[in-house]
């Protein structure tokens, strides 16, 4: 047999993979606990005072979900329903100006598979895997991404700014004394933790849309970027990604022509996000909040899971969630349980795309086994 009918090599990076999985699971179940424990040190004294402090903060979530107003959250699910719906129209309406036609059933299960992946990875870096659910109906790679960054990139830029209207807003309604309250008086650099957390969600996405906007409308950038990628020490990581990037220059130009309609439609899912979250504080309870006060805050909140560090900023997200609204007076053990209840509704309206995931994950092995050149007779010794 010759050396062509040798048996393929294993993945060299699965053990690594494993490992990174692993510790990354650890890492979410101890963030978990961290949020279970935190909300059952915040819960009154008389409430079970005999119980371990984190089945205290179980026993509480458990009990607000039993008790919470259906209807309400009804209403919240809802409104994540029509965001996923009016992302899918954006995503049509960009591809249309490519000149790439999508049906908007199968568009909508992509859309739903990306939120999916983006759930379970650091920075929400998954969504950018969507290219790869559009690939049924034959949405070229380098049209889809284009377009996909150039629609995160005005998104970031509605979450900066939002944020930064979020920071004003809390600066006027809440005092400083509340701050240093709700953050056990925790500084760094002389600054209140709480501001430190706003700040560094805002720098993020603003980074972000930076990057974004120079990668998807600069063809200059485009150029640097294929120079260092072209380098010697790199060209063997990048070899395969040079080639589509002419292509993608073009396909970004025609993004460019969408952006009015990008911002119309991510305006419109910034107003249902608001609304999500203002139907969910009613589910549980909470009235103090103004509607205007909940379209302020979810950008910069949002923007806190965007931090690259673990799944989707999980924990970070969750803390920035309770530390706000604890500055708005809602009780830390309420927002804590608002805080879970809003990730858990999102991740069980993305389950949506799991069909999706699996048959695009199915047509890329079997189009890589197909690609794979048979054994002629002449091969045999």
């Amino acid at each position: 047999m010759s050396n062509s009918q040798a048996p393929p090599q294993k993945p060299k990076n699965s053990t690594k993979q494993i490992i990174k999985l692993t510790l990354q699971i650890i890492a979410i179940i101890a963030i978990i606990a961290a949020l279970l424990w935190y909300i059952g040190t915040t819960v009154p004294d008389s409430y079970k005072p005999d119980e371990p402090t984190i089945i205290k903060g179980i026993d509480f979530l458990l009990t607000t979900i039993r008790t919470m107003n259906i209807g309400y959250f009804l209403l919240a699910f809802l409104m994540y329903f029509g965001i996923n719906i009016f992302f899918t129209v954006r995503l049509r309406r960009v591809l249309s100006k490519d000149g790439v036609k999508t049906s908007f059933g199968k568009t909508l299960l992509a859309q739903y598979a990306g939120m999916l992946t983006s759930d379970f990875t650091p920075g929400r870096s998954g969504y950018i895997l969507t290219p790869i659910y559009l690939r049924d109906q034959n949405v070229p790679t380098t049209k889809s991404l284009s377009g996909i960054l150039g629609i995160q990139t005005i998104e970031f830029l509605a979450k900066v700014a939002g944020g930064i209207g979020a920071i004003a807003c809390l600066m006027y309604m809440v005092p400083m004394a509340t701050w240093s309250e709700v953050f056990n008086h925790q500084e760094i650099l002389g600054v209140n933790i709480g501001i430190v957390l706003a700040g560094l969600g805002i720098g993020v996405m603003f980074l972000g849309a930076i990057v974004l906007a120079l990668f998807t409308w600069s063809k200059k950038a485009v150029t640097v970027f294929t120079r260092i990628a072209t380098w010697r020490f790199l060209k063997r990581f990048t070899g395969g990604l040079i080639g589509k990037l002419e292509e993608y220059k073009e396909s970004a130009h025609s993004t460019q022509r969408a952006i009015p309609e990008i911002v119309a439609l991510t305006l419109i899912c910034w107003v249902l996000k608001g609304l999500e979250w203002y139907f969910l504080g009613l589910a549980l309870g909470i009235t103090n909040i103004p509607l205007i006060v909940y379209f302020l805050i979810h950008p910069l909140v949002t923007a806190l899971a965007f931090i690259p560090i673990l799944p989707a900023g999980i924990g970070v997200q969750e803390f920035g969630i309770i530390g706000i609204l604890g500055l708005l007076g809602v009780p830390l053990a309420t927002a804590g349980v608002f805080a879970i209840i809003a990730r858990l509704l999102l991740i069980l309206q993305d389950l949506i795309g799991v069909p999706q995931i699996v048959k695009s994950t199915s047509l890329i092995f079997s189009h890589k086994k197909t690609q794979e050149p048979p054994i002629t007779s002449h091969e045999v010794s």
